[in-house]
C-alpha cells in the first residue's frame, strides 16, 4: 500500500499572497529533496476539458472517469467522491514516493496543520492547526503562534518540516 503523503493547508484570503507562497515553497523544498504536491481549492466551477472534445465527448456519455495522458502528463475527469473532496481524499491520489502535500484554500477545513497567510493589518483567523502566521509585516506579534514574513519561505518550508514531516 502507497504512504499518503502528510498534508500541510496554506488559507488566507484572496489576494494574501498563498500562491506565491506555495511557488517558493515549492522551489525550497525540491532544493532539500522533498517530494511535494498541490491542490487548489476552488469555490467556483471551473470547466478544464473543451467542450465537443473527445474526453470531453467520453464524460458525456457515461464514463465514470476519463484519463488523458501523454508521455509526460496524467489528467483525470471524475466527479467528486459522495462525501466530497477532502484534502485526505487528494493525498491519496498522490504519486508514490510525495511526501508533502501543500493545500491552497480550504480556510473552513479543520485537522490538519495550516499556514495562514495575511497581508498587512489582516487579523488571523487562528483555525485549529495553525503552526504559523506568515505576514506582510514581520513585526506583527501573535501570542502562541510563530510568525514569520510571507516571503521568508526557507523558514516557512523549514517550520512545515520540524512540524509536519518531522513530528
Amino acid at each position: 500500500m502507497v504512504k499518503k503523503p502528510a498534508i500541510c493547508l496554506i488559507s488566507g484570503f484572496s489576494g494574501s499572497g498563498k500562491t506565491t507562497l506555495v511557488e517558493k515553497l515549492l522551489c525550497y523544498l525540491k532544493e532539500k529533496g522533498i517530494a511535494a504536491a498541490t491542490a487548489k481549492h476552488r469555490r467556483k466551477k471551473v470547466e478544464v476539458d473543451t467542450p465537443g472534445k473527445d474526453t470531453w465527448r467520453h464524460r458525456r456519455a457515461g464514463a465514470v472517469a476519463t484519463f488523458f495522458a501523454n508521455g509526460d502528463e496524467l489528467v483525470i475527469f471524475r466527479d467528486s467522491p459522495a462525501e466530497g473532496v477532502t484534502p485526505d481524499f487528494l493525498a491519496g491520489l498522490c504519486p508514490e514516493g510525495t511526501a508533502l502535500l501543500l493545500v491552497e484554500g480550504w480556510k473552513g477545513e479543520s485537522g490538519y496543520p495550516r499556514v495562514e497567510v495575511l497581508r498587512a493589518g489582516e487579523t488571523p483567523m487562528l483555525a485549529e492547526g495553525t503552526i504559523c502566521i506568515a505576514v506582510e509585516d514581520a513585526a506583527a506579534r501573535i501570542e502562541g503562534v510563530t510568525v514569520l514574513h510571507r516571503d521568508d519561505a526557507k523558514a516557512i518550508a523549514d517550520l512545515i518540516v520540524k512540524k509536519v514531516l518531522e513530528p
